[in-house]
């Protein structure tokens, strides 16, 4: 059975991350951009030892500058003292997570390598990550390593656990704490069993099961104003105290966009997590999508990344299997009823006809194909070697799709539910 394997592979310890506003006075605000400033210059010092010592000859690592840098610390760099170590060990824990990036690039053949660069004050993002051993969190109060008043949150941790670490960041001029937790969730029980999702721009999710999630187009809905705050911003003094108050301004609404576009995300992610106990999703390419300058606006505003990357670690919270389907996978543009696919469809057609005689909604016969196709790659029958993509082109080798085909064609929604 699909549900017993799912719940046996169920791991109860885990770690959970919650993301909280800090109000931080003026003095603790100032600790804090100190110490994301230390943070951003270890990693701009290692970056150019990197670069020296790489073109002298030798094999330089982020482990080797960070003793090289300790040595010199206190003689040459003492005001880094004032702040938490952990604002070094982010500096260099950065480093080697760029170079590990830039090297795996460079092995899989990418175009872009994205060799790392130097990290500006005005551009970079400034944040620092403390120790599990080194923060303290009770009730609204975070207690950090070197500050001596505790900094107030928003609200309280929602968890009950050991903490592992904390990250502070700034963003549009407010302060964030994101502190991860390891609990031990129960185990949780799903109401339904399967569902499909179908990530589109007129209908942001659609459910094999016929419920749908709108889109909002929070992004297309403020344009006029967005357009109002960059000319309010153009028309200053780059410099100015004028321009500061115009750019945090224009930054402060393109944050309030973001939440709440956020918050629908998290409602609706929570919600399938929560609900279904297999989740069928495809992997689109978002950033070939991107490349079509029609609907790129639309595509970045419905945020169908962010939708994929929570379900990916809700869904170990509450026990549920994601499945991801391959991005060749004609979902759209084939019959649920008889296996033929539609190379003609274009994306001006919500329905259409097959030949069988069926009349197909295009985003929920969809739906209905994602969530059988998740179902057979869990029995492991997986229709995974399609012939013909979505454009009708040969993408795949021959293999099982005819016999695959011939059992779709037998089946209804009915059935499929039956399987588990």
């Amino acid at each position: 059975m699909v549900h017993e394997a799912v719940a046996s592979a169920r791991k109860t310890p885990m770690q959970r991350a919650h993301k909280i506003r800090l109000n931080p006075t003026p003095e603790q605000e100032k600790y804090l951009r100190q110490a994301c400033g230390v943070a951003r210059f270890v990693f701009n010092w290692g970056l150019a030892e990197w670069q020296r010592q790489y073109e002298a000859g030798e094999k330089p690592s982020a482990y080797i500058l960070k003793k090289q840098f300790n040595a010199i610390r206190r003689e040459q760099f003492p005001w880094s003292l004032e702040v938490s170590k952990c604002a070094v060990d982010t500096g260099f824990r950065n480093l080697d997570a760029a170079f590990k990036n830039f090297f795996r690039r460079c092995k899989n053949g990418d175009t872009k390598k994205g060799y790392p660069n130097f990290k500006s004050k005005k551009r970079s993002k400034s944040s620092f990550r403390m120790d599990g051993s080194r923060v303290s969190a009770d009730g609204h109060c975070l207690k950090l390593e070197k500050l001596n008043e505790s900094i107030n949150m928003a609200e309280e941790l929602r968890f009950d656990g050991e903490i592992k670490s904390a990250t502070i960041s700034e963003d549009a001029g407010r302060w964030y704490v994101a502190v991860n937790v390891e609990v031990e969730l129960p185990r949780h029980e799903h109401p339904q069993e399967s569902v499909g999702i179908d990530l589109g721009i007129k209908t942001l999710a659609v459910l094999s099961d016929g419920r749908g999630f709108e889109n909002q187009k929070l992004l297309r809905s403020e344009l006029r104003k967005l357009k109002r705050l960059n000319r309010e911003l153009s028309r200053r003094q780059e410099g100015s105290g004028r321009w500061n108050r115009a750019k945090a301004k224009l930054a402060r609404f393109h944050r309030c966009i973001a939440d709440r576009r956020m918050d629908y995300q998290h409602k609706i992610t929570t919600e399938i997590a929560s609900t279904y106990r297999v989740i069928g999703i495809e992997d689109l390419n978002v950033a070939g999508m991107l490349r079509n300058h029609r609907l790129a606006l639309s595509i970045a505003d419905a945020g169908f990344g962010e939708i994929r990357r929570q379900l990916s670690y809700k869904s170990e919270w509450y026990g549920s299997e994601l499945v991801e389907i391959d991005r060749f996978f004609p979902s759209s543009k084939l019959c649920r009823f008889c296996g033929c696919i539609n190379s003609d469809l274009t994306l001006a057609d919500r329905t259409w006809n097959c030949d069988c005689g069926a009349v197909l909604d295009r985003d929920q016969n969809a739906a209905l194909n994602i969530e059988r196709q998740a179902l057979n790659i869990l029995r492991g029958s997986g229709f995974t070697e399609q012939v013909k993509n979505g454009r009708g082109q040969d993408v795949r080798p021959f293999g099982a799709i005819l016999s695959e085909a011939s059992k779709m064609a037998e089946e209804r929604r009915p059935s499929i539910l039956a399987v588990i």
